[in-house]
C-alpha cells in the first residue's frame, strides 16, 4: 500500500479542524449555565453528611471513664477522659442575658457559679461557626433560631436536639456550633499498629518520613509544625489545615490539676514556640477519634430561677442537654455540637385552698350584687365520710 504525501497533509488538517471544533465547543460550554448547578452542588453536603455516622455513639452517663463537663475548670482525674465544648457555655451566656445577669438558682450546684463567670464566649469563634439565641417560645424564638441557622450555615445545619426536644412556650436558650478543619493532604491511615493504654487503636500520620523517596509523605509533612519538644512524653505540635484562621493543636504533656490549667500551660508554650518542621525518618502517629456523645445536665433541672425583676424568674429548667460530635482522622477534624436549655410555662394551679373572694355582678355594672370573702372554713361544706363499700 502506498501512502501519498498529500494524505498526511489532509490528515493533519483533519486533526487541526477537529481541535478547533473542540475548542469552540468548550468555549461555548463555558458561556452556558447548564454546568453551574453541578459545580454549585459541590460542598452542599449537610453537617450530618460531612460528619458521617460516628464509630461511638453514647450517652455520657453510660461511659465509665469519660467526664463530659460544661466548664473548663474540671479537675483532671488519672485515667479519665475530660470532654468539653463551649456550646453549653454559649447557651448559658444567653440565659444570663435573658435573666439580666448571673443566673440565681434555688439550691444551685457549684457548676452554676462557674458557668456564671462566662469564661467562654462568642469572642472565641468566628461568626460563620455558631448560632446562639435565647428567648421565649411564645414569642417566636424557635423561628428565630431556625432562621439564624439557615442564614449562617446556608441550609447545611443539622440541629438534632432542636428537632427532637418538644417545643415549649416558655424560656429557651440554644447554641449550635459547626467547624470543619480539613487537611490539604490526607495523612496515611494505620489500622491497629498503635497501642494506647494497652489497647490497639487506629491511627494516622507518617511512618518514618522519607521526603526524597516518598513525595506524598513530603507533602503530608508540610502540615506538621513541632512547636515545642522536650521529650517523647512532653511536646506540642500543630497540624495545619486549610482553615488558616484556626489551629489544630496536639499536646502530649504532663497534666495540670484542671483542664483549664493544662490548656493555659499549653497556650503559654505555644506563644513562646520556635516551630520546626518534621525531620527525615521521624514518625507521626495520632489516634483516630470518632464519637457522638450526649450529656444530660440533670443536676441543673428542676431548680427555680430566682433573678428578681427578670422574665426568666420562675420554675426550674426542664431540659439541659448538650451533644458533641467530633471526628479526627487522616482527612482532618470535624466538630458539631449543640446545646439547649428550656423551661416550659408551668401549668397553672387553680386551687382555692386559701382565702378567696366570690362576686356576683351584672356584666358592666359598677358594683356586684353579692360578695363573699372566704377567710376560713366555717361556711364551707365539711367533707362527709365516704360510704363503706358494699358487701362489708
Amino acid at each position: 500500500m502506498r501512502i501519498r504525501f498529500s494524505d498526511g497533509i489532509k490528515s493533519r488538517r483533519t486533526w487541526l479542524l477537529a481541535g478547533l471544533l473542540l475548542a469552540t465547543w468548550l468555549f461555548a460550554l463555558s458561556r452556558m449555565d447548564w454546568w453551574r448547578p453541578y459545580v454549585a452542588s459541590i460542598g452542599r453536603k449537610t453537617h450530618a453528611e460531612i460528619a458521617g455516622a460516628a464509630d461511638l455513639k453514647a450517652a455520657a452517663d453510660k461511659l465509665k471513664d469519660t467526664i463530659v463537663t460544661p466548664c473548663l475548670d474540671q479537675k483532671i482525674e488519672p485515667g479519665k477522659n475530660i470532654l468539653w465544648c463551649s456550646t453549653f457555655q454559649l447557651a448559658w451566656n444567653e440565659l444570663c442575658d435573658l435573666a439580666g445577669g448571673p443566673v440565681q438558682m434555688e439550691q444551685a450546684p457549684p457548676v452554676v457559679a462557674t458557668l456564671n463567670h462566662r469564661d467562654a464566649s462568642k469572642d472565641d469563634l468566628d461568626a460563620e461557626s455558631y448560632v446562639a439565641v435565647a428567648g421565649f417560645g411564645s414569642e417566636g424564638v424557635y423561628e428565630k433560631i431556625r432562621g439564624d441557622l439557615r442564614r449562617v450555615f446556608k441550609g447545611k445545619a443539622n440541629p438534632q436536639l432542636l428537632n427532637s426536644v418538644p417545643q415549649v412556650d416558655g424560656l429557651v436558650a440554644y447554641a449550635y456550633l459547626f467547624k470543619q478543619l480539613p487537611f490539604e493532604w490526607a495523612f496515611t491511615r494505620f489500622h491497629g499498629n498503635l497501642y494506647f493504654d494497652g489497647h490497639r487503636v487506629d491511627s494516622f500520620g507518617i511512618m518514618q518520613l522519607l521526603p526524597r523517596e516518598q513525595k506524598d509523605e513530603a507533602r503530608m509533612a508540610t502540615q506538621v509544625l513541632v512547636l515545642d519538644y522536650q521529650t517523647e512524653n512532653d511536646f506540642v505540635i500543630e497540624l495545619k489545615t486549610r482553615c488558616t484562621k484556626h489551629q489544630l493543636l496536639l499536646a502530649k504533656v504532663p497534666p495540670r490539676e484542671t483542664l483549664q490549667d493544662t490548656v493555659t500551660k499549653v497556650r503559654d508554650r505555644c506563644k513562646k514556640a520556635q516551630p520546626t518542621s518534621m525531620r527525615e525518618e521521624e514518625d507521626l502517629r495520632v489516634p483516630v477519634l470518632d464519637f457522638d456523645i450526649l450529656r444530660d445536665y440533670r443536676e441543673l433541672c428542676g431548680r427555680a430561677i430566682l433573678n428578681d425583676g427578670s422574665r426568666a424568674r420562675g420554675g426550674g429548667l426542664v431540659t439541659a442537654l448538650q451533644s458533641i460530635r467530633f471526628r479526627l482522622d487522616e482527612t482532618g477534624a470535624v466538630l458539631q455540637s449543640e446545646s439547649i436549655l428550656d423551661r416550659c410555662i408551668p401549668p397553672r394551679r387553680l386551687v382555692f385552698d386559701g382565702p378567696f373572694l366570690i362576686l356576683l355582678m351584672r356584666a358592666n355594672a359598677q358594683r356586684p350584687y353579692f360578695a363573699l370573702w372566704v377567710g376560713n372554713a366555717e361556711l364551707l361544706v365539711p367533707a362527709k365520710k365516704a360510704p363503706a363499700p358494699k358487701g362489708r
